[in-house]
């Protein structure tokens, strides 16, 4: 059995700490291959096409199995857009594999319904086209496949293709995270976390946190330490929180290592300076008392004023106040720019955002058109309903 497993790599962005920081989202691809072995009675003909494919007797497999596709037999229609994806006794043709691969999913079957949804989210052999993405999502989902139902969470999440719906989006990540799908627990999480698309409650999501990072997922790993170290739901415990982001950072999460070598550094200061007040603050910086002043930057305000489900780029997060401003200043930003504050347990970060987009995908478009170098300093996209929610928390 060969292997053709791909992959989607889509970034969300959340902040639960509120920093669940830049997170990497799967959407897990079924591998069509593996309805070869599905059947448990096989045509003999077909049987006779499936052993020439599988002995790369492709002239033959095909002269067996083009008629049967023809007449409407599934598995060879889906063997036969296998040819055509991999061009194997045919030409290569993205474009005669989906029409393969769709007249299979007409059939009813979840996992081909699945990766159509797919060739269409990535535009392989069909203009790329999210609603119809969304529509095969929702017929797999509907069967009850976990993936899908994930993917077409995602999208309602994201908005893309489709309206934001949180309802919709949580009732799919339920069904999947049921179902022991990882992704859709991290999800589900968040979520609960946010209390979108459901009430706020950090035991539900600190239950599917659990279960995600049982799966080795790091963002649930690195989120669970978010957790531990501020208290959420939960007693405060910091070597507990450190070896969740230990985890998490094994995993690969820069997030996580940055985190680690944040918490190192404090804890050198604290053996430094036994008064430690100044550190740990719960009150605001002296700059947040006396605000600096620049009429053309744009405030908490304005971002309260952005639709929930439209997002925006942010550039920086910095310490101090007049830093943020200093950035925006410098590299004349000022008229389009804006910058919020967030306040957790004495940390003080200032983001500073630019602009407003529709979809996820304008704005990700929009980061190759950023002014002079701000491309290269990896922005990022955030949901204005998410920062809304930070704003309302800190």
């Amino acid at each position: 059995m060969e292997s053709c497993f791909l992959h989607i790599h889509n970034k969300l962005m959340f902040s639960l700490k509120l920093n669940l920081s830049r997170n990497l989202f799967l959407f897990p691809l079924l591998c069509i291959f593996i309805l070869l072995q599905w059947s448990s009675v096989w045509a003999a003909n077909y049987e006779e096409g499936k052993k020439a494919y599988l002995d790369k007797d492709y002239e033959k497999a095909l002269s067996i199995l083009k008629p049967l596709a023809e007449q409407g037999d599934s598995q060879a229609q889906v063997t036969l857009g296998l040819m055509y994806d991999f061009g194997r006794g045919v030409r290569k043709d993205a474009t005669e594999a989906i029409e393969w691969y769709i007249k299979a999913a007409e059939h009813g079957i979840p996992a081909v319904q699945h990766d159509v949804g797919v060739k269409y989210f990535q535009g392989q052999g069909v203009e790329q086209n999210y609603l119809k993405a969304a529509y095969w999502w929702e017929q797999s989902a509907n069967s009850g496949l976990a993936d899908s139902q994930f993917n077409l969470g995602l999208l309602y999440y994201r908005g893309i293709g489709l309206e934001v719906d949180y309802q919709k989006a949580s009732s799919l990540f339920i069904s999947a995270s049921e179902q022991d799908h990882p992704h859709a627990q991290y999800s589900l999480a968040v979520m609960y976390a946010f209390g979108q698309g459901l009430d706020k409650d950090y035991g539900q999501a600190l239950q599917w946190f659990r279960k995600s990072a049982s799966h080795d997922v790091a963002q649930a790993q690195f989120n669970l330490g978010v957790f531990y170290e501020n208290g959420y739901g939960l007693k405060e415990d910091l070597v507990i929180a450190k070896k969740w982001y230990a985890l998490a950072a094994n995993g690969g999460l820069a997030e996580a290592k940055s985190k680690l070598a944040d918490l190192e550094k404090m804890d050198k200061k604290i053996i430094q300076h036994p008064d430690v007040s100044d550190l740990v603050s719960n009150q605001p910086d002296k700059a947040t008392h006396t605000p600096l002043h620049d009429k053309r930057i744009k405030r908490e305000d304005w971002v309260n004023q952005q639709p929930a489900g439209t997002y925006t780029l942010q550039l920086s997060s910095l310490l101090k106040e007049k830093d943020i401003v200093n950035f925006i200043q410098k590299n004349n930003l000022a008229a389009d720019a804006a910058y919020i504050r967030v306040v957790i347990k004495g940390t003080i970060r200032y983001n500073a955002l630019y602009g407003s987009y529709s979809t996820y995908e304008e704005a990700k478009k929009a980061i190759n058109s950023l002014p002079g170098n701000l491309s290269k300093s990896k922005p990022w996209v955030r949901n204005f309903g998410i920062l809304q929610n930070l704003i309302k928390q800190r």
